[in-house]
């Protein structure tokens, strides 16, 4: 009997090896996840904090912690600056610690003075499903959309959100898809990177009403704008330009 198990232990170790060599590795995260808050400078404060701000970027935020620092220039927000870093991993975040001790000196001693107020961090993650382009094919000037999902809505909201990219890639706009990580309630940023500027605006482009109902059949749009009414707390948009000089990407 002993020899017989040891005969069957025999031939099942070489089969867990082909077994093991056969498994398939685990892909490598992606670097899909930013960092973003936004300040309002002071009054009178403008250009010391721009040149603050593009001296402390060019410092210290390079690599996986480069910032890309835009103006925002309409809506609620208008007259703010974005600081976004990234994209990275998690894996990778859960080493980046605060950055040291003179990289926060800098940052009070050289740009707090010159700021009023500053938003919390906020996570977000790149939405690929969601989007028509990759998410680091930047573009300086930006239109965003910001949805705010109702409680319990947000899968509501994500299924618009797809059939916004079908239409989207019809109308052969490149827009990525953000969505908030781990930062309060569910949130979905959806950016339009402009090819040309704000000229683009001027584009004769079919209407979304149009696309939507040749991809979905009639009344397609109004069961879009049925979902998103039903799904979304709040919806805001601006339109913001990022400032190659005042970051580091």
């Amino acid at each position: 009997m002993k020899r017989l198990i040891c005969l069957l232990v025999g031939v099942a170790l070489p089969l867990i090896g082909i077994a093991e060599e056969t498994k398939p590795a685990q892909a490598a995260p992606k670097d899909i996840v930013i960092s973003t808050y936004r300040v309002t400078v002071k009054d009178g404060h403008m250009a010391a904090f721009k040149a603050a701000i593009a001296a402390h970027a060019q410092k210290y935020h390079k690599g996986d912690w480069s910032w890309r620092v835009g103006e925002v220039i309409s809506g609620p927000s208008g007259g703010d600056y974005q600081i976004i870093e990234g994209p990275f991993t998690w894996t990778t975040f859960d080493g980046r610690s605060d950055l040291g001790a003179e990289h926060q000196k800098d940052y009070d001693t050289n740009i707090l003075p010159h700021t009023e107020k500053a938003t919390p961090d906020t996570y977000a993650t790149f939405e690929e499903d969601l989007s028509t382009t990759a998410a680091t094919k930047w573009s300086n000037k930006v239109i965003i959309y910001h949805y705010t999902a109702k409680p319990g809505k947000g899968w509501l909201l994500g299924d618009a959100l797809k059939f916004m990219k079908e239409i989207n890639a019809k109308r052969q706009l490149a827009t990525v898809v953000w969505r908030s990580a781990f930062s309060g309630e569910t949130a979905f940023s959806l950016a339009y990177r402009t090819k040309d500027g704000w000229k683009d605006l001027d584009m004769d482009l079919a209407s979304m009403k149009k696309v939507a109902d040749e991809l979905r059949g009639e009344n397609a749009y109004a069961r879009l704008q049925a979902d998103i009414a039903e799904s979304c707390k709040s919806i805001s948009s601006e339109m913001v330009e990022y400032r190659s000089e005042l970051g580091s990407k």
